[in-house]
């Protein structure tokens, strides 16, 4: 159950990156996920990803003995429900036990997206490359981009899971679950340009499985540096850094290949989703970025 903490680094990333949370916002639900997970091992002792209705009830009712005003009360339960639905909608579980606790009106929150056009200025920027840094940078920014790996499934690639004669990754994702994702030329391109470079990140003559190895506990690049990292390239871009993360990357992947016409199908097995739900939100996005080229149709406002 130790791993359910590791959950809280993701789900700041998803404030940040899909919600726009302020600061102060991202660590009151931090902090309140944290006490949540503390409440649910130490009273039920199973993990977060095994809660039900009833275990997230049993907190509610814990919360309201402690007398809580009823503005903590109300954000203490708001941040289990944003959890829950990141849990979901990132494949962690499959349904989501905080969904009919005060239900309120639901509202559809798209993703947030890059357009085509900010991907390749993101890309643009990391040019010239001049060091192993910017040869690392522009092989994570490629493949994940190229392939729309989750940021902890891009970080922790091992070298035996590139194919490079058939231009395809072999990822083992949540539940263990395995799939065979294709990768484009151009990210192939930078991973063999990379791995020039690649010894630079392995210290002290050691080896390593990793295809981004550095010197972190887990011995390979941590997605919360690759966030970092991403954050300095869209100010290098001249782009908002507030929208760009690995998860708008992610999300960038699937709406562009949606807007060339993929299969859902087919794109709900490259993302890894066990729910064709779950990849149907992009459906909107497309949805809605046709809604607004038809606006500039020069019949679209007269009235016959």
């Amino acid at each position: 159950m130790r791993n359910d903490l590791n959950f809280i680094t993701l789900f700041e990333e998803m404030l940040l990156s899909e919600k726009l949370s302020s600061m102060n916002t991202r660590r009151a639900y931090k902090k309140d996920i944290e006490l949540f997970i503390e409440f649910i091992h130490d009273r039920f002792k199973i993990s977060i990803l095994d809660v039900s209705t009833i275990h997230i009830s049993k907190w509610l009712v814990f919360l309201k003995k402690n007398n809580l005003s009823r503005s903590s009360h109300s954000r203490k339960m708001s941040s289990v429900k944003v959890f829950y639905k990141f849990l979901v909608s990132d494949s962690y579980i499959k349904s989501n036990p905080a969904e009919d606790i005060n239900s309120n009106r639901k509202q559809l929150i798209l993703p947030k997206v890059l357009s085509e056009e900010e991907v390749l200025e993101l890309l643009k920027a990391i040019y010239p490359l001049k060091n192993p840094h910017d040869y690392r940078l522009l092989a994570l920014v490629e493949l994940i981009y190229s392939s729309g790996l989750r940021v902890q499934e891009l970080v922790s690639l091992q070298l035996k899971n590139i194919n490079f004669n058939n231009l395809s990754l072999f990822i083992k994702g949540k539940g263990e679950k395995e799939r065979i994702v294709p990768v484009g030329n151009n990210a192939i391109k930078a991973v063999n340009e990379y791995l020039n470079y690649r010894s630079f990140f392995i210290k002290n003559d050691k080896t390593s499985i990793w295809l981004f190895p550095s010197s972190s506990n887990n011995g390979h690049l941590t997605a919360r540096r690759f966030s970092q990292l991403l954050k300095a390239l869209s100010v290098k871009a001249g782009l908002n850094f507030s929208t760009i993360s690995p998860h708008i990357l992610r999300h960038s992947f699937a709406t562009h290949m949606l807007s060339g016409g993929v299969d859902l199908r087919i794109l709900q097995e490259m993302l890894g989703h066990s729910d064709i739900s779950t990849v149907q939100i992009y459906t909107h996005v497309v949805d809605d970025a046709k809604k607004r080229a038809l606006k500039v149709h020069p019949l679209q406002n007269n009235i016959l």
